[in-house]
């Protein structure tokens, strides 16, 4: 069977693009000895590993990964469609291919006209390719995703968004774990960074997303990603979700970058 393939971007730049060094990776970044939980929802950067690796694999580590994801990133790479989808083939990361589920996709695209099915958008895209990797090592063999890119600002395309993730996963009848990637404040000093990122985070931990986006529309803070949060946040809580729980916060400073240009990176997991 020929299908389309979105083959890696940022491998060996972001991430080991040898498997068995990325696995061994993964798995320092994701120890954690307690039990797992079922998440509805996860918020995770997509910044590089040396930056954010251990803010991610801190949240990736806590929770069961189901066979069914849906992702969903902003666009960083100027593409002219406010939203687009991947409706068939895979996604392929130096783990191997993870197809594409096109029934999810065809229910959310029905629900959602906006949802362009369009494969060539999320060429050169990182925002989903970054926490695949994660989802593979950890997850069933069977794992596939619905990845979804963004670079819209309407408030009433992420209610529309949410309210169809929402329906579409209890069609499903099955766990569906909703993923938003993210980076928070970007490229101020280590301390305004840090001091935007709790009002953004205090704004998330309220599983609003409304109140999330007029904050981020209205304060200009450079939070990569608010949209797919919006989305999630909304969609987790429709579904009976009553928590979002911080589970670690750091900038790129932290990890050795420059602290005049800092990045922030926070992981979350609701439930």
């Amino acid at each position: 069977m020929v299908y389309a393939v979105r083959r890696p971007a940022v491998a060996g730049y972001f991430y080991p693009s040898d498997p068995s060094e990325l696995r061994e990776l993964i798995s320092h970044l994701t120890r954690h000895d307690g039990v797992r939980t079922q998440a509805r929802g996860l918020i995770v950067p997509h910044g590089s590993f040396r930056h954010a690796g251990a803010i991610a694999g801190a949240a990736f580590g806590r929770i069961v990964i189901p066979r069914r994801c849906i992702a969903i990133g902003p666009s960083h790479t100027g593409s002219w469609m406010p939203w687009s989808l991947m409706t068939g083939g895979a996604y392929r990361t130096p783990l191997g291919d993870v197809p594409i589920d096109a029934a999810c996709a065809a229910a959310l695209q029905a629900r959602c006209p906006f949802l362009e099915a369009d494969a060539w958008s999320q060429r050169g895209e990182h925002a989903i390719e970054v926490p695949l990797p994660f989802l593979q090592h950890l997850g069933p063999k069977d794992l596939s995703i619905v990845p979804i890119v963004t670079g819209a600002d309407r408030t009433e395309e992420f209610v529309q968004l949410a309210q169809a993730l929402a329906q579409v996963v209890r069609m499903l009848e099955e766990p569906v774990l909703l993923i938003a990637s993210s980076d928070f404040s970007h490229y101020e000093s280590q301390a305004c960074v840090t001091e935007q990122d709790h009002a953004l985070l205090d704004a998330v931990q309220t599983m609003d997303g409304a109140s999330l986006v007029r904050l981020v529309q209205d304060e200009r803070p450079l939070m990569c990603g608010y949209g797919a949060v919006a989305c999630v946040l909304d969609a987790s809580r429709q579904l009976g979700a009553r928590r979002a729980g911080l589970v670690r916060y750091g900038t790129s400073a932290d990890a050795g970058g420059d602290p005049h240009s800092a990045i922030g990176y926070a992981s979350v997991i609701i439930e």
